[in-house]
């Protein structure tokens, strides 16, 4: 009776320190992001995109290096846009209008974060230039995260600020 009720009271302590050590993960990767880690975030997302360039892969390497940082619509849809069969493997070639891409941002003061209605949004301003090989849309370059399996990850990319962060 008694190694029966040690049995039970170890897989009593075992089960809740689980669970308390999985909610204290839940809650560092959800509640716990500021304004550089969400710019940190992106621009690792980007260089995961980025690095895609660099030699064929299989389809399933590539889903699950942007799955680690992107919402499943943003892979399926970046893998439907921009993968292109090369040799054994996949590659993606990138575009100054490629669909899925985060932008090129310089990643310096002028990117700017904020929270808004439980999304995060980072973006630069574009002055609307067309001087030299590259042309950008005057306005903002808006890269969205989202919790997604307990994970903030890359939602959505547009030119649209949320109203509420115009003027930051």
């Amino acid at each position: 009776m008694v190694k029966k009720y040690w049995l039970i009271l170890t897989l009593v302590l075992g089960l809740s320190l689980t669970v308390g050590t999985q909610a204290t993960a839940i809650g560092t990767t959800v509640d716990q992001l500021d304004g550089k880690q969400a710019v940190a975030l992106v621009e690792d997302a980007f260089e995961v995109q980025r690095s895609l360039s660099e030699k064929p892969r299989e389809k399933a390497d590539i889903e699950t290096m942007l799955s680690e940082y992107f919402t499943d619509e943003q892979v399926k849809g970046f893998m439907e846009e921009n993968l292109y069969k090369e040799g054994n493997g996949y590659s993606a070639f990138g575009s100054d209008f490629a669909s899925y891409y985060i932008p090129f941002y310089e990643f310096d003061k002028e990117t700017k974060a904020g929270f808004a209605d439980g999304h995060w949004y980072i973006w630069e301003e574009r002055s609307g230039d067309e001087e030299g090989p590259v042309s950008t849309i005057k306005g903002e370059e808006v890269v969205e995260l989202t919790v997604e399996d307990w994970k903030w990850k890359v939602s959505g990319i547009s030119y649209e600020l949320p109203s509420g962060l115009k003027g930051n």
